[in-house]
């Protein structure tokens, strides 16, 4: 993939809910996003890595670095783990992966860090001595109403890391993310688009069944997508802070300040930010394979 925004690597819990598989795609549709590498993190980050080995596979498309990360929290929470994971993807056991680093090597010599899961591997890499990272953009919090975001829920610990690091954050929170729909009609469009299409298809449906939910939300390619578009969203500066304990614990609150050391997203054109998300993963979709894959 060509530069256009920074070069960065992704963490990722794929294989739960479909929107991580929907962020790998839209990377995959995006000439202008600089995937360096994949970091997986939480449960089964073995499987994990082979779902995202087998997306690049189906793309035809190279696949960048893979690395596992940390499989158990750090506060000590079970990992949610509903079991559907890989369920309706052929051929898992079968895939590939490697990476020259580990997944905290990776993140932590990153500039720019994509979180989409639980933030386990990130908190590492921001306590490494001599760590890279510059500025993470993260799908995590909620900035609205009091609600605890899932990804903050797993790791309440982790994320408490994170923030509390120094290192520039982006968040997009879930009243945000939660304004994007992709229903029937998206699904058939990116259902009919090829062999990845047919995939995501497949995994989408498996979702909308374990949820009982005829929709998803594409939380996660928001996050990446504002790397790539960050015109098409408001973003506000300020500080975040986290209930690491106690009867609110996970909870997320914002306060707008010019100096923070956080951002969050606080508004975007829905109707462009939704047309942008299906363009780029159906183009993911319909790209021929890659000289270079086998």
């Amino acid at each position: 993939m060509q530069t256009g925004s920074p070069a960065f690597v992704l963490d990722t819990d794929i294989g739960t809910d479909v929107d991580d598989l929907l962020a790998i795609a839209l990377i995959l549709g995006s000439d202008d996003l600089d995937l360096r590498a994949v970091t997986t993190v939480y449960g089964d980050v073995e499987l994990r890595a082979r779902i995202v080995a087998k997306v690049f596979r189906t793309a035809g498309a190279p696949a960048p670095s893979i690395a596992v990360g940390e499989r158990a929290t750090r506060s000590g929470r079970e990992v949610w783990w509903p079991g559907h994971e890989g369920e309706t993807i052929a051929d898992l056991d079968a895939q590939t992966y490697s990476s020259a680093r580990d997944a905290v090597s990776e993140l932590a010599s990153a500039r720019t860090v994509v979180a989409i899961g639980p933030l386990t591997n990130v908190a590492t890499a921001v306590e490494r001595a001599g760590h890279g990272i510059e500025r993470i953009v993260m799908m995590g919090g909620e900035f609205a109403a009091g609600v605890v975001e899932h990804n903050i829920r797993c790791d309440v610990t982790a994320a408490d890391v994170v923030f509390r690091s120094g290192v520039p954050i982006l968040a997009i929170g879930l009243e945000q993310t939660e304004r994007i729909r992709l229903r029937h009609d998206d699904l058939d469009r990116i259902g009919r688009s090829g062999p990845l299409g047919a995939l995501i298809g497949a995994e989408m449906r498996r979702f909308w069944e374990f949820a009982d939910q005829d929709y998803n939300v594409p939380h996660d390619p928001l996050a990446v997508l504002s790397l790539a578009r960050p015109d098409l969203f408001e973003i506000t500066r300020g500080t975040i802070e986290l209930e690491a304990v106690g009867p609110d614990e996970g909870v997320t609150r914002f306060t707008a300040t010019p100096d923070g050391p956080h951002a969050i997203v606080t508004g975007m054109d829905v109707g462009a930010v939704a047309d942008e998300v299906l363009a780029r993963i159906v183009r993911a979709c319909s790209l021929p394979p890659h000289p270079s894959t086998p």
